[in-house]
């Protein structure tokens, strides 16, 4: 059985951790955590503790550090993506993909079709899935989480950034079939990689040709249409392939 995880502010290689008053009251409350119980701690900046848990009241858990690693499990900031995010539950389910999936960083994406805009008001939501997800799946970076940007706003055109734009078949426009996007990407491995992901309606295709004019290449899933958290899956998995060069 996976050892329970929590998130601390800060961690160091020896001595003993307070467990902020939220993660204290669902090792107390929730799990019923005992002293003598061995816990996993995470700071969210990569670094990751196993830990014995020393006293517990109602409201404050101490727990005493054994072994300390940096392990953070992600992609050391190269692993992008801009997303016209769902609604709802999608929305969690969509952040939750891209955290198992090691992805470093997630800007909601503001397009002519989308549903749902991220501002400061409501992105400790994605935040806190973001948290809830690193604890599940034992990633110890958080991904970061930005407010709502349009294309024009994202610089797509930074040195050694590769971008692409998932994009249904487009007259005019060059797209790559997986097929061609991989031979690519394995041949020329990416420093960098951001992916463009747009609502359920697509793109338009003004987008897409303003996203290509700032230096992003078309990709095309294949002839079935993916919702947006089956799309991020896929991109995420075939950027993981290119950077590792496998």
């Amino acid at each position: 059985m996976a050892r329970p995880r929590f998130l601390v502010p800060w961690l160091k290689s020896t001595g003993t951790v307070s467990l902020p008053e939220e993660e204290a009251h669902h090792a107390s409350r929730v799990l019923r955590s005992q002293p003598g119980d061995v816990v996993v701690l995470f700071d969210g900046k990569g670094n990751e503790a196993t830990a014995t848990i020393e006293s517990v009241s109602k409201r404050s858990v101490e727990a005493a550090i054994q072994t300390y690693a940096f392990a953070p499990r992600d992609h050391m900031g190269r692993l992008n993506f801009a997303v016209a995010v769902p609604k709802g539950d999608r929305q969690k389910s969509t952040v939750e993909k891209l955290v198992e999936l090691g992805v470093d960083s997630l800007t909601p994406l503001a397009t002519v079709r989308t549903v749902a805009v991220v501002d400061e008001s409501n992105v400790d939501r994605l935040a806190r899935y973001t948290i809830e997800a690193c604890k599940q799946c034992g990633r110890n970076r958080l991904m970061a989480v930005g407010t709502s940007l349009t294309l024009n706003q994202l610089n797509i055109s930074q040195p050694h950034l590769q971008t692409w734009i998932l994009h249904p078949d487009l007259a005019g426009t060059k797209c790559y079939s997986i097929r061609e996007a991989c031979h690519l990407g394995m041949t020329y491995p990416p420093q960098q990689l951001l992916f463009l992901v747009g609502p359920e309606g697509g793109f338009t295709d003004d987008e897409v040709a303003l996203a290509v004019s700032l230096g992003a290449k078309a990709l095309t899933l294949g002839d079935r249409i993916q919702r947006v958290e089956t799309a991020v899956s896929t991109a995420a998995v075939l950027g993981s392939l290119w950077l590792s060069g496998s």
